[in-house]
């Protein structure tokens, strides 16, 4: 296996894991407030790391 997928499974344990937490986040926080706004901004990188990551397991891209 190289090291972009063994990178990937970690990057998707992560990403899965801090989707986890905002979504726990979000059962406590007020929308509209900065808190709030911080939790929906964090959303963008880790949807696009984690469908990234998913792409590179799906596909076994490996250009090393």
């Amino acid at each position: 296996m190289g090291i972009l997928r063994s990178a990937s499974r970690t990057v998707v344990g992560v990403d899965v894991l801090i989707l986890l937490l905002l979504a726990f986040t979000f059962l406590f926080v007020d929308p509209g407030t900065g808190a709030y706004v911080v939790a929906t901004l964090t959303l963008v990188p880790t949807v696009l790391t984690f469908v990234a990551a998913l792409l590179v397991l799906y596909t076994g891209w490996d250009p090393f």
